[in-house]
């Protein structure tokens, strides 16, 4: 795999974060209208954090084989696996 390469699938990698994020966001909005119940939001909440988890491996792996992508916010924590 080429640099660049690496690099725009760690930017789709990080924006499928936030949209995960969003849709965190919307769903628990949604508890307190009635529109889902408490119940149902941990268990989709559930599949969401796990499919942000597997994100989260992935951009590891791209930061194992190229270092220099790693986001600038990350470098004092991240740490190979």
């Amino acid at each position: 795999m080429k640099r660049d390469f690496a690099l725009r699938l760690d930017t789709f990698l990080w924006s499928t974060r936030e949209s995960l994020a969003h849709i965190a966001d919307y769903m628990r909005n949604h508890v307190s209208c009635g529109d889902l119940s408490d119940e149902e939001f941990k268990r989709y909440l559930e599949f969401i954090g796990k499919c942000m988890g597997e994100t989260v491996k992935m951009s590891n792996r791209l930061y194992e084989e190229f270092p220099d992508i790693i986001p600038d916010e990350l470098k004092n924590d991240w740490k190979p696996s």
